[in-house]
């Protein structure tokens, strides 16, 4: 994913909700003002594409089944968007 795109998804991500923090070359999400741990761990797999690789505390129903497939969904679809959104 390009820098620019790469920036307003994470921009985006944001707005959802989400703490991020970078760490080898994955995204991990954490809600903002949430008591109880959760994180979710989430990698590029190719350009614009993002797959769940990790869950855990409130979030690890997200790591596999609906659950999962929908929120790699949200997050595929908030990157189409960043990416569309420099493009033009």
């Amino acid at each position: 994913m390009e820098e620019k795109a790469r920036q307003k998804f994470i921009l985006k991500l944001y707005m959802q909700g989400f703490l991020l923090e970078e760490l080898d070359g994955n995204l991990i999400l954490r809600p903002k003002g949430y008591v109880e741990p959760a994180e979710l761990i989430i990698s590029e797999v190719s350009p614009g594409q993002w797959q769940v690789t990790g869950a855990s505390g409130a979030y690890s129903r997200y790591y596999r089944g609906k659950h999962r497939r929908w929120f790699e969904m949200l997050v595929n679809q908030l990157a189409f968007q960043a990416t569309q959104e420099v493009l033009g």
